[in-house]
């Protein structure tokens, strides 16, 4: 038999047609594209625990139900540090630490092999943004790819250093690559980026390219050592005719790289057949009562109470006024591939479940989501003016709808168009809403009120991204202009992905009136609040969106306390936050948020979440981007990104890595060194119980930034005294050498506290 033969049948093998078939799913945040999956709290939401047996927990959840749902490999855990607070898919890794990341990832990948299902890490090795993650224009037009500018001590201490961790001490068998280029290359076609967890961490098990657009020479990427084409979740070749497949692959190749294509295939099929027997597991494990009862808890653990000035828990029989509640689904689970399809039988009224956990709910009205709107229609007898221009030249058309034509354009190649319409004078606050794939810019009488991207929207599962402006109260007709490009957008018509947009404009009133007059007759006003964010979109700002924040402050007004509970990945801008009660942020809670809330608000239950993210007070300390750069990510700040950052910038933040508070009174006593590690005394109050966070922080060597090297959690009883042992780890504090990580030795004074910004003891540690 020929090589090439040989090697085309290797490949078939993996691709499904041989007697190991391979059947990939994603799943960072629970299985996705499968009814009755259990949603889960989002993987930042874990992160926010800090807590190892959580995630194992976590981890075998994926697991069982993915191999109930017929896959045995998953796109599980994200390990894509947070360097910056806009990034879309925050949700979907594990915060802006190291040591965080790969200790929660590893225990969660180390859970899902356990149950026959491969891990394979996500994204190799320097993904952090969505915009031209992987160009713009659609099929073979589109463009390169944005390229991420980091030096190697960077590369190293930051990005890759979860990938190692989690590979080298958990044992993850599989590495998916990133769409973006790293220093001009394509992690899939790049040797070095290939080689790297082979030479120097001994990673055994495989790499393959993320859906689309990854690859973008075949026979670089096989001689750059990829192993795999793109398996089961194969994208329709008109969306992305770049990627590997069987044929491309083994036509692609040189005789002298055949006989690797074997070595490849034969290992990842090993990685396969030996994670674990596949025996026990029933597909009732989906959405089962014990997951459901974990996802209620995880809820409860990751909940971050960021401020409390008393208010929490409240009073049993305190009269609530619920604001804000419904759009459920918005507020639940993040979008993109990520996304767990929700079953709505499943989902419970939160005015039902605070009623259940003995208190009033007094009124419920409706807050200002960031949902879509119905489009803008023209009145009668007037139209809207569309100028497009695609590759048949330049037209007018004159719209009834405030909804683009996709149709009249050309989609093999790329369009842009700008919409007209004029919005009649009101005395009142107006959302302007976009619902979009694309890029736009909003404005009202030529100024910008807003502007964003999306890859697509809705991005395979979850809400959809819509983006706000703000129309304020006018005695005259204003005009709407939206300047449009099909840009970024995904064009597959044959999944649904095309370049679109409608326009929609929604009133503040009647919403404002009626959550003030219901706040004011209640003993407290619980406001939910926040933004839809997931794969394909960045943030367009940090603060709130259509009105969301001074409907908070109008409710504030009444004198009434209120407890504002947010929503979503990344932090959020709280300029209100010194004249609300309590803030309590969920993040992405999953389908238990409902009962979760219920027992923390009425106390029942404590928040347990620390967070995995700094939330910068103004400007964060890495600054952003320009809109219109598309081309290249200069990572010029080096290791000091999220709290290390705001250090090297001596600039406080809202809240530090790491904070969270609880309604338990819990002291750290002491810290003394003990071997190469800390004992942290504890006290709990008489009060009640709860939940701590110690946390150890060290300079890897004098003029560096403190950086987390050792966190514990502990419960402590009301009244309890504990002393908790807690280790530094050595290879939080390796550092690059030019060559490799130099292990950490030498004596290090260790400060001990609850958070980055609560750090009161210190220790000396001696290491090596």
């Amino acid at each position: 038999m020929g090589r090439h033969e040989d090697a085309r049948i290797a490949l078939n093998d993996l691709a499904g047609g041989g007697a190991v078939p391979v059947h990939v799913g994603d799943g960072p945040c629970g299985v996705t594209a499968h009814p009755g999956a259990t949603a889960v709290p989002s993987s930042l939401n874990l992160a926010s625990t800090f807590d190892v047996a959580l995630a194992d927990e976590y981890g075998a959840l994926l697991g069982t139900e993915s191999r109930a749902a017929g896959r045995n490999v998953l796109l599980a855990p994200g390990l894509d540090i947070a360097r910056t607070p806009w990034a879309g898919r925050l949700g979907e890794a594990l915060g802006e630490d190291p040591l965080l990341a790969g200790t929660l990832g590893g225990h969660v990948a180390r859970a899902v092999q356990s149950c026959g299902v491969v891990s394979v890490l996500k994204h190799y090795p320097a993904y952090q943004f969505e915009r031209n993650r992987t160009g713009e224009g659609p099929k073979p037009l589109r463009t390169p790819a944005r390229d991420v500018v980091v030096d190697a001590r960077t590369l190293h201490e930051l990005y890759l250093e979860p990938f190692r961790r989690v590979t080298q001490q958990y044992g993850a068998q599989g590495m998916l690559c990133c769409y973006n280029r790293v220093n001009g290359e394509y992690p899939s076609q790049s040797r070095e980026l290939q080689e790297i967890p082979r030479r120097r961490w001994g990673f055994t098990g495989f790499t393959l390219p993320d859906m689309v657009f990854a690859v973008r020479d075949a026979r670089a990427a096989l001689e750059a050592g990829l192993d795999l084409p793109r398996l089961a979740i194969e994208a329709p070749e008109e969306l992305d005719p770049y990627s590997p497949r069987t044929d491309a692959m083994v036509d692609a190749a040189p005789d002298a790289t055949l006989a690797a294509i074997g070595a490849h295939v034969r290992g990842a099929l090993a990685a396969v057949r030996t994670a674990a027997p596949d025996a026990g597991l029933d597909p009732a494990a989906i959405g089962s009562a014990a997951h459901l009862e974990l996802a209620e808890r995880l809820a409860i653990e990751s909940a971050v109470l960021l401020r409390n000035d008393g208010a929490l828990p409240l009073a049993a029989g305190s009269r609530v006024a619920l604001i804000g509640a419904e759009e459920l689904e918005h507020r639940i689970v993040m979008g993109g591939a990520a996304a767990v399809m929700l079953t709505p039988a499943r989902l419970a009224s939160i005015a039902d479940r605070l009623a259940d956990a003995g208190l009033t709910v007094a009124a419920e009205s409706e807050g200002l989501p960031a949902v879509p709107a119905p489009p803008l229609r023209a009145a009668a007898g007037e139209t809207f003016g569309c100028v497009l221009t695609d590759a048949a030249g330049t037209r007018e058309l004159r719209l009834t709808e405030a909804v683009l034509p996709v149709e009249a354009a050309d989609a093999s190649a790329p369009w842009e168009a700008t919409l007209t319409a004029s919005l009649p004078p009101s005395p009142h606050h107006r959302t302007v809403a976009v619902e979009f794939a694309g890029e736009v810019e909003l404005l009202l009488d030529g100024d910008v009120i807003g502007r964003g991207f999306r890859d697509a929207s809705p991005l395979l599962g979850g809400p959809p991204y819509v983006l706000g402006g703000v129309a304020p109260p006018a005695d005259r007709p204003r005009t709407l202009t939206v300047h449009y490009r099909t840009g970024p957008a995904f064009v597959s018509p044959g999944v649904g992905l095309v370049p679109h947009l409608s326009l929609g404009v929604v009133p503040w009133e009647p919403a404002f009136d009626t959550a003030v007059r219901d706040a004011a007759q209640a003993d407290v006003a619980v406001v939910l609040a926040g933004r839809p964010t997931g794969g394909g979109m960045d943030a367009e700002e940090l603060g709130l969106p259509a009105g969301q924040a001074e409907l908070i402050e109008a409710v504030a007004a009444t004198g009434v306390p209120v407890v504002v509970v947010t929503h979503g990945s990344g932090p959020i801008d709280l300029p209100w936050r010194d004249r609300v009660a309590a803030v309590l942020h969920v993040g992405f809670a999953g389908e238990r948020l409902p009962e979760a809330l219920a027992r923390v608000l009425a106390g029942e239950a404590e928040p347990g979440g620390r967070l995995p993210l700094t939330w910068p007070a103004g400007p964060p300390v890495v600054p952003r981007e320009a809109f219109d750069e598309k081309d290249r990510f200069v990572y010029a700040e080096g290791v000091d990104i999220g709290y290390r950052g705001h250090e090297r910038a001596s600039v406080e933040p809202a809240y530090w890595f790491g904070h969270g508070l609880g309604y338990a009174d819990i002291a750290l006593v002491s810290a003394a060194s003990s071997g190469e590690g800390v004992e942290a005394t504890l006290a709990c109050g008489p009060g009640r119980g709860g939940k701590a966070v110690v946390q150890l922080y060290a300079r890897p060597a004098d003029g560096e930034t403190l950086k987390l090297v050792g966190f514990a959690v502990a419960r402590l009883a009301a009244g309890e005294r504990r002393t908790l042992r807690v280790e530094v780890d050595a290879a939080a504090l390796a550092t690059w050498s030019g060559e490799s990580l130099a292990p950490a030795s030498g004596t290090y004074a260790v400060h001990v506290g609850l958070s980055r910004g609560d750090l009161p003891h210190r220790a000396a540690v001696t290491l090596g």
